[in-house]
């Protein structure tokens, strides 16, 4: 699933419960129209729109029901309880939902990965990660309860879909309490990987791409291999994980550009659970030059894993130097 978050991520403020931030503009709709199903769109690539039901030509995703021209972007109400967590202390996320124009609660939302809501909680400095999914309480709010690990200037990235509307990217900034850290000094400087190949729970992965292939602008096809580090055999039963054997968030060092990716043998539709790899394709468009930090997922043996890469991607007419 790929998306390009083109707001500027200003988290200078902290969040005392109620900051909000949109995501990049799209058409207005009309405020007094009902929501209305007047085509199908493929949650992963808006663009691509049918007049009847049906599956995307690209990824091969089931469509939702929607109108393509209601897509403006919704508005987001995040609360905290606490306001101001503390690093270590457990704290309760709702996330509210409200129409771009009405200001109504949406209580309607399509299914996207398995889910309806997928929530990445990153720190500043991009060394936590966290991929969760809220659950939709009667009312039309999502909660979740997550421990954020240290201090500092954190981000939610808010991907969901509402029903009659398009696919949303929302970032909402927090701090925790007490932390009074300069906000530049959180930046990263990340370092792009000299090995684009790893182990973590037993399982070693090996991207197979060059630096010349990362272009800013351009389509990529990033293959990925897994294989048993203890056997060294491929690796064949990688299990179902949102609707594919893989998943990927990748984001520009400022955080102004998110990519939601997953490979091209999409199992949305499908019964098929068992039996990925050992080799993937994702695809990927980063749209500016820069450095970008991967984190990779995938599932073995009911087992969760993350893994990072970091990467730079240049830009057109420039050559890269290797790893």
């Amino acid at each position: 699933m790929r998306y390009v978050l083109a707001a500027l991520l200003t988290m200078g403020m902290a969040v005392s419960g109620q900051e909000m931030m949109p995501g990049t503009a799209r058409p207005l709709i009309d405020a007094n129209a009902p929501a209305a199903t007047t085509g199908y769109i493929c949650p992963m690539h808006p663009n691509e729109v049918k007049a009847e039901p049906g599956t995307c030509g690209i990824c091969g995703m089931k469509l939702v029901p929607g109108n393509p021209m209601a897509t403006a972007d919704y508005v987001m109400r995040v609360t905290m309880e606490p306001r101001a967590p503390k690093p270590g202390q457990s704290v309760k996320f709702r996330l509210a939902i409200l129409h771009p124009l009405t200001g109504a609660m949406v209580k309607d939302f399509a299914e996207v990965h398995d889910k309806l809501f997928h929530l990445f909680i990153v720190s500043r400095d991009m060394s936590q990660w966290s991929h969760v999914h809220p659950v939709l309480e009667k009312d039309g709010s999502f909660t979740i309860e997550h421990t954020i690990p240290t201090a500092g200037h954190w981000a939610l990235f808010s991907d969901f879909m509402p029903v009659g509307g398009g696919p949303q990217m929302i970032v909402t900034p927090f701090s925790t309490a007490g932390f009074e850290g300069d906000l530049t000094a959180s930046i990263p400087a990340l370092v792009p990987d000299t090995s684009y190949t790893k182990t973590t729970d037993g399982v070693t992965v090996a991207l197979g791409l060059t630096p010349a292939k990362l272009i800013s602008g351009e389509e990529t096809d990033i293959p990925i291999h897994f294989v048993d580090e203890k056997t060294g055999e491929p690796v064949k039963n990688l299990q179902r994980y949102l609707g594919a054997f893989g998943h990927a968030m990748m984001l520009s060092d400022d955080m102004t550009e998110h990519v939601h990716a997953h490979p091209e043998e999409m199992l949305e539709g499908t019964a098929i659970t068992e039996g990925g790899g050992p080799d993937l394709t994702f695809h990927a468009l980063f749209p500016k030059p820069g450095v970008y930090r991967i984190w990779l997922q995938f599932q073995r043996n009911n087992r969760l894993s993350t893994i990072p890469f970091t990467v730079r991607v240049a830009r057109v007419g420039e050559t890269p130097a290797s790893p």
